[in-house]
């Protein structure tokens, strides 16, 4: 028996050593959900985790307000990426096809958890369907916005969920008006006439396009010419860009769409944020809003190298003070240890094969 033959899976298969919040392919997470290996110190975050998540498949829940967020830290190589993306994947239970096979994430887990409430938990967790909205804060985030940092990346990647401009929010903003007025179908066919192209296409591009835009949105709508000019020219310095706007947006869709929950997962927040009080005070903000608003139907769950007791502690102390109360605000907080790390290695590297073990 070779050494090769000794082990379960094969060697020469890639292997992701860091796992990667944008990488989705359908490959990439048959692997992901297939070699994931569950701890018990995993299945210990899992539980608490479910334990307060599943109250809200119930939908509309006014005690769910205060234990919508989830703080995950844990230092490099914790696995704390890895256990988000598990938890999108489990909430939407995604399905994934490889090599003609298809598979549900759940199916997955089925010999991975022992616990048998945990597995009714998650179970039960994915009877109300969920939408998922997981991205990396440095990656998708503009510096140059400041302190607008956070509310500004949660609109972009909530505009890219929702189908609408992800990079010109006052266009976002646009498009989300007239599909409330039943409007938007026919303003894209109007302007796909106008231009022979598509608007999903060309909306990144809209100031070549102003004038038969323009006139689209004039035709869709009924106004004037003249006034739908002014009202775009307005457009971008009128817009209503703060959090509390934000949440009604968030919650016009879920209301819209009343069968589901809206779940943020981002993978280092405490980085991207650093020692920015404003920042940290607007993550406070949406997190206490989203949950308010939306009524237990949206969450956010977030990562950082510290947990949150340590990001506040490096803080000087007036800082700390002015917004400790953010503790509050994340009801679940799940430090995740290097010691899951020997039993990863060893149980999705260096399985063996039956007789390789009897040997």
């Amino acid at each position: 028996m070779t050494i090769e033959q000794i082990f379960a899976k094969r060697l020469t298969r890639d292997i992701n050593g860091v796992v990667k919040a944008e990488q989705t392919d359908n490959e990439s997470v048959f692997v992901e959900l297939d070699e994931y290996v569950v701890t018990k110190e995993l299945a210990r975050h899992m539980r608490n985790f479910f334990e307060t998540y599943t109250p809200a498949v119930k939908g509309q829940n006014p005690a769910m307000a205060g234990k919508i967020g989830v703080w995950v830290s844990g230092f490099f190589g914790s696995g704390k990426s890895h256990f988000i993306k598990m938890l999108s994947y489990l909430l939407e239970n995604r399905t994934v096809e490889h090599q003609g096979v298809s598979k549900k994430a759940l199916e997955f887990f089925d010999d991975k958890i022992q616990d048998a409430m945990l597995k009714a938990d998650i179970h039960s967790a994915t009877t109300r369907p969920v939408d998922v909205i997981l991205f990396n804060i440095d990656s998708q985030a503009n510096t140059d916005d400041g302190d607008n940092a956070i509310l500004k990346v949660f609109l972009k990647m909530f505009n890219v969920k929702a189908g609408y401009c992800a990079d010109y929010a006052h266009i976002a903003y646009l498009e989300r008006e007239l599909d409330k007025r039943g409007q938007y179908q026919e303003f894209q066919q109007a302007f796909g006439e106008e231009t022979g192209l598509t608007w999903q296409d060309e909306r990144d591009a809209f100031d070549f396009y102003r004038d038969e835009m323009i006139r689209a949105l004039s035709s869709a709508t009924g106004q004037s010419v003249d006034s739908t000019r002014q009202w775009i020219d307005q457009l971008e310095q009128k817009l209503p860009l703060n959090i509390t706007n934000f949440c009604q947006w968030v919650k016009e869709y879920l209301d819209r769409h009343d069968d589901r929950n809206l779940v943020f997962l981002v993978d280092e927040v405490g980085q991207f944020i650093g020692k920015n009080t404003q920042m940290m005070l607007q993550l406070q903000t949406i997190t206490e809003n989203l949950g308010v608003i939306c009524g237990g139907r949206a969450w956010v769950i977030v990562t950082s190298q510290a947990d949150i007791d340590a990001a506040i502690g490096q803080l000087s102390s007036s800082s700390a003070q002015d917004f400790s109360k953010i503790q509050g605000r994340f009801h679940t907080r799940l430090q995740l240890s290097s010691s899951n790390t020997s039993e990863v290695i060893q149980r999705r590297l260096l399985e063996k094969v039956e007789p390789a073990c009897e040997e």
